[in-house]
């Protein structure tokens, strides 16, 4: 790959001016354009990001069994259990306790140092057990400035040792207001469940699991273990997204409970009666998961798909309000060896409806918008822009320390852009903004874990829309 260019950049002094001045605005831009994406089709060269002519994917829907959801209506609605429907996730993010500390108060963290020195940043560092635990990981970032949710949804995957090995036993979420320049904020855990029915009809929750372990060994910076999940969320209308290697899950945020907390138990109590979900204040039930139609298992990441259009890996997933109509983007972590010239990393948009729900025909099934490649490996997270008549794309990838930010126009013809990145950067998430557009960023690393923004016009090429 020829080596990217780059350009001037606000320096620490200019970047906090910047950043006080940002700090002041707190409303939502409202503006973003909307515009049909291009489907029209490019070659893969240099890195650039193009979309992959005749390649297409099909997601099929697979809900929760409807005697389930009515197991957990009956369940939610009998008094003696302690649950209380929740309209959306805006009741848990007013009541977090959390902790967030602002950049200034993070000691020796230097997840975003490098950053920071280039780049406006505004970030915060975890005051609590969260900030070192080798248990909880986070991965996902999301945010939203709607009624559902005016701030920001972090995905977390739990994980023990047996042996030597590490293996994932259940994931959660934390949201919270989105925390204001120099100050510190908060988020508060919900616990995400499955409900299923059993054969006598009882309502049995389950831990949020893998449909299957993700293949490949674990990477030097803990990206790629064995069983990870969760490696990204998005926030899209009334639905929350994760991404688990092998597709989506869907989360309705109108299945969100307030439950009773004491009990690390999950599911009802058989001394008291009363739902439990780990202890945690908020419980939030999966409705249906998605998977790839016809495209084969995720193979190792060091490995290439069998074809283009084939052994697609789902490794992250964003919100993009800015297409028409709006839309998901997924993307894969490749390592060396899992990319070549003719079976790129694929980046794939799928289109939502006006409530956040994915586009299905009658069989359920949601055909993809558009697929793009790319030769970029190590890639932990994506957000798109569609403006200008045409779709940015930005990564987040990790391979040395710090890691390293691309934005890529499609189909342009020039390698991607590069500038500096986040230590154990993850996934990304654009917010429209009245005050300048911004991309969210989570880094996992313990003791080195910071939740981040920076301008979206900051990551690319002078001139770009």
């Amino acid at each position: 790959m020829p080596a990217p260019r780059r350009t001037a950049v606000l320096g620490a002094t200019a970047a906090a001016a910047a950043l006080a001045v940002a700090g002041a605005v707190a409303l939502p831009s409202g503006s973003a354009e909307h515009v049909t994406v291009s489907k029209a089709a490019a070659a893969v060269g240099a890195g650039d990001t193009a979309p992959l002519s005749g390649v297409s994917f099909t997601l099929k829907s697979s809900p929760v069994s409807a005697a389930a959801l009515k197991q957990l209506d009956d369940t939610a609605a009998n008094p003696a259990r302690g649950m209380k429907r929740q309209a959306n996730l805006a009741a848990a993010a007013s009541g977090a306790k959390n902790g967030l500390v602002w950049k200034s108060g993070c000691g020796a963290n230097d997840a975003v140092k490098a950053m920071n020195a280039k780049l406006t940043v505004g970030a915060w560092c975890f005051a609590n057990g969260d900030k070192s635990s080798k248990s909880w990981i986070p991965q996902g970032v999301a945010t939203s400035r709607t009624a559902q949710l005016d701030g920001f949804v972090l995905s977390w995957y739990h994980r023990h040792l047996s042996g030597s090995d590490w293996v994932t036993d259940g994931s959660r979420l934390t949201v919270g207001k989105r925390p204001l320049v120099e100050k510190a904020g908060a988020y508060q855990p919900v616990t995400l469940a499955i409900p299923t029915a059993t054969a006598a009809g009882k309502l049995a929750v389950k831990d949020v699991r893998p449909a299957a372990p993700a293949p490949g060994a674990a990477s030097a910076q803990g990206v790629a273990d064995a069983p990870q999940h969760q490696g990204g969320v998005a926030l899209a209308g009334d639905y929350v997204y994760t991404a688990d290697t092998s597709g989506l899950r869907v989360y309705d945020v109108r299945r969100t409970y307030q439950v009773p907390t004491g009990k690390t138990g999950l599911g009802v109590d058989a001394t008291d009666g009363k739902f439990y979900a780990h202890g945690e204040k908020y419980v939030l039930f999966q409705t249906g998961m998605y998977r790839p139609l016809n495209a084969g298992a995720c193979p190792a990441w060091d490995k290439a798909p069998s074809a283009k259009d084939k052994d697609l890996c789902f490794s992250t997933v964003t919100y993009d309000p800015t297409t028409s109509p709006k839309s998901l983007l997924t993307a894969e972590y490749k390592t060396g060896g899992g990319v070549t010239s003719a079976k790129p990393m694929r980046v794939v948009r799928w289109p939502l409806n006006a409530d956040g729900s994915l586009q299905a025909d009658a069989s359920g099934q949601v055909k993809s918008m558009v697929v793009y490649g790319t030769n970029l490996t190590n890639v932990q997270g994506v957000a798109g822009y569609h403006g200008g008549g045409g779709d940015t794309i930005y990564y987040s990838t990790t391979l040395t320390a710090p890691g390293a930010f691309y934005s890529d126009r499609d189909g342009d013809g020039k390698a991607p852009f590069k500038i500096v990145g986040p230590i154990g950067g993850e996934s990304l998430a654009f917010d429209p903004y009245s005050g300048g557009d911004r991309i969210y960023g989570i880094t996992e690393r313990p003791n080195q874990r910071m939740f981040f923004w920076t301008y979206r016009k900051q990551l690319q090429r002078p001139g770009m829309p």
